[in-house]
C-alpha cells in the first residue's frame, strides 16, 4: 500500500482573551506563526478566521512544506 503523501500545513500558536468595553465584552486574538515567531494580532475571531482563510487558500496554491 503507498504511504499517504505528505501535505503541507502551517503550525500557529493560538491566543484568545475576551476584553470588557463600556456594556459589552468582545474577544481578541493573538496569532504566532512556530516557523517563523511572526505575531499577527487580530480586533474580533470574524478578522481571525478571514485571515486563517486566506492562508489556507495561499497554501493550497504553493508547493512548498511550512511547519
Amino acid at each position: 500500500m503507498p504511504a499517504d503523501p505528505v501535505q503541507p500545513y502551517t503550525s500557529y500558536l493560538l491566543r484568545v482573551w475576551r476584553v470588557q468595553e463600556q456594556d459589552r465584552s468582545s474577544c481578541r486574538a493573538l496569532l504566532e506563526s512556530i516557523a517563523t515567531g511572526e505575531r499577527i494580532g487580530f480586533d474580533n475571531l470574524a478578522d481571525l478566521v478571514a485571515f486563517l482563510e486566506v492562508q489556507m487558500r495561499a497554501e493550497d496554491q504553493s508547493p512548498d512544506m511550512r511547519d
